[in-house]
């Protein structure tokens, strides 16, 4: 989503508590952070009850908000990975579970250019499978992502290029577990492309 939708007007009239304001805020970014929040949750009810939650956190901190729209959309997201990790420990369980069931493909679909790099990004650690789709999807700088997720910019860094490394190794063990008959590989051409596409895609700021 662009940035210049959220206008200065339409996040003063936030500040103020403008119904109609939080409705078109609403319509413009739940999409975007039920997407986010169902890639750390695995559960769309669960996820959606997140988001519920983020814009009741609004609506009370409204009048305390500063900046601009780019701030505000950080600030719901940020609000968003909260209620989330909430969620997370109410159920006793680990963000990184590896047993945690992955959901069907079609409930968590940000703008990735493949389906095997989403299969891929949902084995990767919460912590750093967020900071890549905050980085990478949503398009936040360094610095606001470190903000929402509570780090510093190194710290970014260094989970990304974490993520990089452990990415590749899935990608590649995909590539060298794949059929070469299937059906699946003929229909995508080659896999190497693909592969390499989701790689390219990933190490692009």
């Amino acid at each position: 989503m662009r940035d210049d939708v959220l206008t200065q007007e339409l996040v003063d009239r936030v500040r103020e508590r403008d119904d109609h304001a939080f409705a078109v805020v609403y319509q413009l970014l739940a999409s975007d952070l039920l997407s986010f929040a169902v890639g750390m949750l695995r559960d769309r009810g669960a996820a959606e009850d997140a988001v519920q939650q983020s814009f009741l956190e609004l609506a009370r901190a409204a009048p305390t908000l500063e900046g601009d729209g780019r701030s505000l959309r950080a600030w719901l997201y940020r609000a968003v990975r909260f209620s989330c990790l909430d969620e997370i420990r109410r159920r006793g369980r680990h963000p990184e579970d590896p047993t945690d069931v992955l959901p069907p493909i079609e409930e968590w679909d940000p703008d990735l250019p493949d389906p095997i790099l989403r299969h891929a990004l949902m084995q990767l650690p919460e912590r750093q499978r967020t900071i890549v789709l905050l980085r990478h999807v949503t398009g936040f700088s360094t610095r606001e992502v470190a903000r929402i997720v509570g780090t510093t910019s190194a710290g970014v860094y260094a989970s990304s290029a974490r993520a990089e490394r452990s990415l590749r190794r899935i990608l590649e063990a995909v590539e060298k577990e794949a059929d070469p008959a299937s059906e699946e590989v003929r229909a995508r051409s080659e896999l190497k492309e693909t592969i390499a596409r989701c790689l390219d895609f990933f190490r692009r700021a």
